[in-house]
């Protein structure tokens, strides 16, 4: 069986890293090959700075800021996405660049058209397949706040830019061939196990 590249995408607070560590476990049993999980920003060794960088400052220009992310996806990617996919191993990665194109041109409002040609032009690997945790913004904002830790520019921005960025992803979901889970009603095991349904499907 070939290795798989799954990206999970989602607001702040829709539960993306507990449902990467469910998956990635459930996804070696399923598949017989070993899987990772990462993350975005600063998944690998050398992104872990740039990653500091660009969370703690609030005085970056959203081009900047775009740049900034390309250039830790770019690291991301080389340095640890696809050795891993070259070696067997599934991966799986919360955050990829619909992420970027949520966040930079839904959320911040950076041209939408620019933002696609810069990721294309990167010519980053396309997942096998991509989720969305689709959550009420008001269900994860409460939960981002019961963390006590808005250090994260873009968690601290609050409700508005969560809302912004979530009808982003909802606006083109479709088109983009997410497997969409709405999680507004639902438990960590039962949207797990809508997850791997849908999975078991596609694999």
């Amino acid at each position: 069986m070939k290795a798989k590249f799954i990206v999970i995408e989602g607001i702040d607070g829709s539960g993306k890293s507990t449902q990467a560590a469910k998956v990635a476990k459930w996804l070696e049993n399923f598949t017989g090959l070993k899987t990772i999980s990462t993350f975005e920003p600063g998944g690998c060794d050398t992104c872990k700075k740039l990653r500091e960088f660009i969370l703690s400052s609030k005085n970056f220009s959203v081009m900047s800021e775009l740049l900034l992310f390309l250039a830790d996806r770019a690291e991301h990617v080389n340095k640890k996405i696809l050795p891993e996919l070259k070696a067997g191993h599934n991966v799986i990665c919360e955050r990829y660049n619909d992420s970027t194109l949520a966040y930079q041109s839904g959320g911040h409002n950076e041209n939408l058209s620019l933002t696609k040609k810069l990721i294309d032009s990167c010519e980053f690997p396309e997942p096998d397949i991509k989720i969305f945790l689709d959550i009420s913004p008001e269900i994860a904002f409460k939960r981002v706040q019961e963390r006590k830790n808005l250090n994260d520019k873009f968690e601290s921005e609050g409700l508005e830019l969560m809302t912004r960025v979530a009808n982003f992803y909802r606006s083109c979901s479709e088109k983009k061939n997410f497997i969409v889970i709405n999680c507004d009603n639902l438990s960590i095991e039962e949207t797990f196990r809508a997850i791997i349904t849908e999975l078991e499907a596609k694999i």
